[in-house]
């Protein structure tokens, strides 16, 4: 199943921390880099105007004293005070593990002497982060506050939108509700593009309730309309059945009697897709080897002067609670389905805790049936003969199953007949 898109929120969401993200990221890169640069230009520079000045001072005078500061300290390389770890420091700057310290080391050589200066850029680090540190805090605040804002100001200008799309995605949409709904708090702040996607979901959700209660009306009427001559006419053909005809007459009156029973099908299948809804509760659970069985008889009725030859097969009695007349709906036109196109054949009804599998020996079905064999009025391109269904059959079947969840497979193959498995909550087995 698919998982349902992120909303237009959490899209907003993702950009601005994406942006407050990238904005925090060049503003630390910016600082460290000011600190880099503190470190590998100022302070060498630094280093190397101090032993400039000291050189020029003690070619005038050899007694002048060594730099002497807070954070830095000259050593000559022969004095007697110089710690061990300068000691063979060669010319150039250097990073050296002093005194729980690394200072950085700058030595230079001239009037064959070498002089070393450590200068400790702990305390200049210190002070170079504390006074990058307060000034980038605020700098982010300067950011960070607009942004903010922006985003607020964002939200608030697709509120509107975002209420919309949840009020429309409550609807309710049954056998009885109307998909109308109430959107005066939202018209109260909505900007002119949502009063325009409001006046056009409420102009379309009044045209589907015209057009979906045109269709039920014209479904429930037809139908009902239709029972009374059906009834008529099953009733003469009964008759006619108990009198003395032809041969010839016969069968037009058991031709007659099948197209009315389709009709009837028909009708009962009609009013069961006019109805968007899941189907019946079932509280008790039914006997599924017995219900097929009754409408194998049904099957065998309608064609009295067929020796169908159906076998059914179950090692126990099968109940499971699923709605009985949906049930017996599916089994039925499967049944039909395998008895009319299956002139000669056997067909074989396996009965198991969960499914039900017709298999027909009959002529089978290409890939190009099978992919339309769900499709309303469709039959096969063999089999066009009018007396063999309307063509709803396995439309039904499959609507059914969508609406209770089950599952109907079917396989098949051209000259070896078709295999139908019907796929339902599991049930019970009894001896």
């Amino acid at each position: 199943m698919r998982n349902k898109p992120k909303g237009i929120n959490h899209k907003l969401f993702k950009v601005m921390g994406f942006q407050l993200a990238l904005i925090s990221l060049v503003t630390l890169l910016s600082v460290y880099g000011a600190a880099k640069v503190v470190e590998d230009v100022l302070i060498k520079e630094a280093l190397d105007g101090e032993a400039d000045f000291f050189w020029q001072h003690y070619e005038k005078d050899k007694a002048k004293a060594l730099p002497k500061t807070l954070n830095l300290t000259g050593y000559f390389a022969d004095s007697e005070n110089l710690p061990y770890a300068l000691k063979g420091v060669k010319e150039g700057y250097h990073s050296v593990a002093l005194d729980d310290d690394k200072p950085l080391v700058h030595v230079s050589n001239r009037y064959d002497k070498t002089l070393i200066l450590v200068f400790k850029e702990g305390q200049v680090a210190r002070l170079a982060f504390y006074f990058g540190v307060a000034p980038l805090a605020f700098v982010l605040l300067i950011i960070y506050l607009p942004a903010w804002i922006s985003f607020m100001m964002s939200r608030r200008a697709i509120s509107p939108v975002v209420k919309l799309a949840k009020l429309v995605d409550n609807i309710e949409v049954s056998e009885t509700a109307d998909i109308s709904a109430d959107f005066s708090e939202i018209e109260e702040k909505a900007d002119a593009e949502v009063l325009t996607l409001i006046k056009a979901f409420e102009h379309y959700s009044k045209e589907v309730t015209h057009y979906v209660r045109r269709e039920k009306n014209f479904t429930r009427y037809a139908s009902h309309e239709l029972r009374t001559p059906l009834a008529v006419m099953k009733g003469s053909t009964a008759l006619l059945t108990k009198q003395d005809l032809s041969e010839n007459s016969q069968k037009i009156v058991s031709r007659m009697s099948k197209v009315i029973s389709d009709m009837e099908r028909l009708i009962d299948a009609l009013l069961l897709l006019s109805r968007n809804e899941k189907g019946p509760a079932q509280d008790e659970a039914i006997n599924l080897v017995e219900v097929v069985n009754a409408e194998i008889e049904k099957i065998r009725l309608n064609y009295p002067s067929r020796d169908l030859a159906i076998d059914l097969n179950s090692e126990a009695m099968v109940h499971s609670k699923v709605p009985q007349y949906l049930f017996s709906i599916c089994v039925t036109n499967i049944l039909n389905n395998a008895v009319n196109y299956d002139e000669t054949g056997r067909i074989n009804v396996a009965i198991t805790e969960n499914k039900v599998v017709i298999k027909d020996s009959g002529q089978g079905m290409n890939e190009s049936e099978l992919e339309r064999i769900y499709n309303p009025f469709y039959r096969g391109e063999q089999f066009r003969d009018t007396t063999k269904g309307f063509g709803l059959g396995m439309a039904i079947v499959k609507t059914i199953c969508e609406r209770m969840n089950w599952t109907i497979e079917i396989q098949s193959q051209l000259g070896e007949g078709t295999q139908v498995t019907l796929k339902f909550e599991g049930g019970t087995l009894n001896s």
